[in-house]
């Protein structure tokens, strides 16, 4: 009876031990946001392809600021990096909200979203905040090719380069009733663009800022090109915003997350990032 007794007490010990595990791995799988990331030490940041110097394959300028807000938050960065899809809202829902149907991401939080008034009205999925780069249209041009540039009309002539279906080409490929078509250029990337001005397929490139200055960063002949801002009506006078988004439900992060990119930005770290990549970092 007493052997029998004891294998009672250590059978109700096991359950007791198995019945605890479950009911922690049940609370783990219901945390979410802020609790959630703190749990698992890690956060999981989406990041862009194809978006140098920003982020291409887990690599560039998003993903050293998002190392460093993983390392003010106390937790490890784990990278989800995905190819944009065909509209902002399908980014959104696959790495913000929802998740892809074929099961990947999403993450805790997606870096490089505009933070644009139409755009938050519309998605209220998705909580954006954080702005941290400013971006706007810019042309580079070699001097050599082209002295001086104060419109389009150059490009009557010369080569230019943009990536394919950006804001740049488009406007190009429409402006002045496609009187620059038939010397536009266009390129899978930006950063393909840019290689192009460098062999010299093209004399110019319509880019963001960045894309171009990160391109030219430590070229031995980058004193051969000049960069300039062009006006002109389907432009955005302004440029744009990006910042930071995170699921609407998840308040708590986004406070967390914005501290955190508050640090960086007064410590001066974001614009260090930013020069490492040969960027100016222009303040949102």
């Amino acid at each position: 009876m007493k052997s029998e007794a004891i294998k009672w007490i250590q059978k109700l010990g096991m359950g007791v031990l198995l019945g605890g595990a479950l009911c922690v791995a049940a609370q783990a799988q219901e945390l979410h946001g802020w609790e959630k990331v703190k749990h698992d030490g890690v956060l999981k940041v989406a990041l862009y392809n194809d978006l140098v110097p920003f982020s291409d394959k887990g690599k560039g300028i998003d993903a050293d600021i998002a190392t460093a807000l993983a390392e003010k938050l106390g937790v490890k960065v784990k990278f989800l990096p995905f190819p944009a899809d065909e509209t902002m809202s399908d980014d959104l829902r696959n790495m913000v909200w929802k998740g892809h149907y074929m099961g990947y991401g999403p993450g805790d939080v997606m870096m490089h979203v505009p933070i644009d008034p139409l755009l938050m009205k519309q998605e209220d999925k998705v909580l954006f905040f954080a702005p941290y780069v400013h971006e706007d249209i810019y042309v580079v041009r070699n001097k050599k090719d082209i002295p001086a540039l104060d419109d389009f009309s150059p490009f009557a002539e010369h080569k230019v380069g943009a990536e394919m279906n950006s804001i740049g080409g488009l406007v190009l490929a429409g402006a002045d009733h496609g009187k620059y078509v038939e010397n536009l250029h266009n390129y899978k990337t930006a950063r393909m663009a840019m290689e192009g001005l460098l062999k010299g397929e093209v004399s110019a490139v319509m880019a963001t800022k960045p894309e171009i200055e990160s391109a030219l960063f430590k070229q031995p002949n980058a004193g051969d090109f000049v960069i300039s801002k062009l006006s002109f009506p389907a432009l955005p006078p302004k440029g744009w915003v990006s910042g930071l988004a995170v699921k609407a439900t998840n308040q708590q992060l986004a406070i967390e997350l914005r501290k955190a990119m508050d640090e960086l930005q007064q410590s001066g770290e974001l614009q260090k990032i930013f020069a490492n990549y040969g960027v100016t970092y222009d303040h949102p």
